[in-house]
């Protein structure tokens, strides 16, 4: 779950998309939308995580620092309120809780590697194309709103839906918010980001 949240990358949308017009024609922001994620080659930011359980009636929050470069490595760690680490680097995935430490391959797991395809569309700018979604984008004065509906039943089984805002002046991702079939939802916000920044390998070293 935290994989997809953090590399489609995070927005304040709302289920009814209230102050939002629907695009009819999706081309050029097809276009614009891949053309700035062509040349966009690493993302570092702070983020902010709000979690809502339907259990609960206060919503869990956190906060950490994001970094991701090309071709499909991504880095997030959470320094608030408690630590916690993840590193994607290609097909492989390290999780650190605590003193706990595991190690995934995506080759051979299906649901890491469905989420790693997630991950790349988005930061590719690919998403909209992807036959795992039914897509529909909005927008308001500042922002699109881009909401993703799973048609694939594996993924359908977690999220009813992916809805990502788009700042419109560098087509670069505000929040991410993953609506859960359970009812429980999650979003990132995403500030002080930095594009292109210089990122050393040893961010994603996986011992």
């Amino acid at each position: 779950m935290i994989l997809v949240a953090f590399i489609c990358l995070t927005f304040n949308a709302y289920a009814q998309h209230a102050g939002y017009t629907q695009l009819t024609d999706l081309t050029k922001f097809k276009q614009q939308f891949a053309e700035v994620a062509e040349k966009t080659n690493s993302i570092k930011s702070d983020f902010t995580q709000e979690k809502s359980l339907s259990m609960l009636s206060e919503k869990i929050s956190s906060k950490g620092k994001f970094w991701y470069r090309k071709p499909n490595m991504l880095r997030m760690e959470y320094t608030q309120p408690f630590s916690y680490l993840m590193i994607m680097n290609k097909d492989n995935v390290y999780i650190k809780d605590g003193q706990k430490e595991n190690k995934v391959s995506t080759r051979s797991n299906k649901v890491f590697k469905q989420i790693n395809k997630i991950v790349v569309d988005c930061i590719q700018g690919t998403a909209l194309n992807s036959a795992d979604f039914k897509s529909a984008v909005y927008e308001n004065k500042g922002t699109y709103l881009v909401s993703l509906s799973p048609v694939n039943k594996q993924l359908s089984e977690f999220f009813k839906t992916i809805e990502i805002t788009v700042d419109k002046k560098d087509y670069s991702v505000n929040t991410i918010q993953m609506l859960e079939s359970s009812g429980d939802s999650t979003t990132l916000r995403f500030t002080n980001k930095e594009i292109n920044a210089n990122i050393p390998d040893a961010l994603f070293v996986i011992k």
